[in-house]
């Protein structure tokens, strides 16, 4: 009779589910170490009692033994970043019921004291599902399970000696144990969701804000750069102080121009383009606003990452091209971005003037890329290309992505 309205509130809850997928995964992990304390709970109960039989010995172990790797199959899929879905959690959970009332049936019922880890697991029962009903009917049916086991295993319950009142309280404590984690997960969820509702909120504002930037303030600086090329043509060359300051203006113009792609190429990153993509458009776009020859390769597929990963390593990138420009003279500017088995590699190298002896103390783009790379778990060196002039920059990281 349960059956029906279990799965049809679990279709609910699977449709939930699959549209947050980093709910999951938390889930996930709490129900994994959960488990893993109920496991510890049943090996205390098996070195505990001295007198089972040889029979039950082997019971217990194997039902323990399934327990363990049933978890450990979980915890494996969870560690390897694989997908986690609703039926794995439903899946353990039931097992969890399972090996739980079979060490009660075996251990003559109610005398078991077993009946103790039926709290814990109704409690992760809550935790992975956020449905009132579901754990309702859940728990109701691990009541029902529980109370014919003690009723008809062993000698059954002792009216005389009022173990029903006992047996009733064990049943009654089942529900708060659900509920309470029910409910505190729900805490956890709503807190989660909310945060996640701002950081889309923040996301779009700053997609909204790189198109405004794109379709206002960079326009005019274009249209000035234009002016200001078009005035150093009809200037009259004998006016070489008319011309010192029309070409410093236009170099001042560029250089604003390029600090505005920072924000509009970015904006593609939050959009969710890949980071090669990006990248090969702003080094085309660097070429075009500061005439210095630059070129991007990229070896490797791209795999889906975290926008914190694109969105650093467009940024290391970026001030590694500007330093380039402004202030290395360089000539030419090469951005590689490899894609390796267990890493990504963006190396940015030119051919200008090299580091000042004094680069790590005075210079704020170096340590803006250093904080860059340490945000995303990566490393960072700065220094001289082997047998040649100039800088080279490169940030190696552990690939983040999924099922990497």
């Amino acid at each position: 009779m349960l059956t029906t309205p279990i799965l049809a509130v679990a279709g609910q809850i699977s449709t939930a589910m699959r549209s947050n997928p980093g709910e999951l995964r938390s889930v996930a992990e709490v129900s994994v170490w959960g488990r893993w304390g109920i496991a510890a709970f049943g090996i205390f109960i098996v070195a505990y009692r001295p007198d089972f039989t040889t029979a039950q010995y082997i019971a217990y172990v194997t039902i323990l033994s399934t327990l363990v790797v049933g978890n450990a199959l979980l915890h494996r899929r969870f560690r390897s970043d694989a997908e986690v879905t609703w039926p794995w959690l439903a899946g353990t959970s039931a097992l969890d019921i399972l090996l739980l009332s079979s060490i009660v049936i075996m251990s003559e019922g109610f005398e078991s004291i077993t009946f103790v880890a039926y709290y814990p697991a109704l409690a992760l029962f809550g935790v992975a599902f956020p449905s009132f009903r579901l754990s309702l009917l859940w728990t109701l049916m691990v009541a029902t399970i529980y109370v014919l086991a003690c009723v008809f295993v062993g000698e059954g319950i002792s009216l005389e000696a009022a173990e029903e009142r006992e047996l009733f309280m064990r049943v009654f404590f089942m529900f708060p144990a659900v509920l309470g984690g029910s409910w505190v997960a729900g805490i956890e969820r709503r807190a989660r969701r909310e945060a996640l509702a701002r950081e889309r909120a923040l996301l779009q504002e700053r997609i909204e804000l790189t198109q405004t930037i794109h379709d206002t303030t960079a326009q005019t600086a274009y249209m000035i750069g234009l002016g200001i090329d078009h005035a150093m043509d009809i200037a009259d060359d004998s006016d070489e102080q008319l011309h010192e300051t029309l070409a410093a203006t236009a170099a001042l113009s560029r250089s604003a121009m390029w600090d505005l792609r920072r924000p509009i190429d970015m904006g593609d990153i939050f959009e969710g383009r890949a980071l090669g993509a990006v990248l090969h458009s702003h080094v085309d776009t660097f070429t075009t606003i500061s005439t210095v020859a630059a070129e991007f390769a990229q070896s490797g597929a791209e795999p889906p990452l975290p926008v914190q990963t694109r969105a650093r390593l467009f940024s290391i990138a970026n001030n590694a091209l500007t330093n380039a420009y402004r202030h290395a003279n360089a000539g030419q500017v090469e951005v590689k971005l490899d894609f390796e088995r267990d890493q990504i590699r963006l190396s940015i190298r030119d051919d200008g003037d090299g580091l000042p002896r004094d680069f790590q103390e005075t210079g704020h783009g170096i340590r803006s890329m250093q904080a860059d790379a340490k945000l995303i778990g990566g490393t960072l060196t700065v220094g001289a290309p082997p047998g040649s002039v100039g800088t080279l920059v490169t940030c190696e990281v552990p690939d983040a992505s999924p099922g990497a």
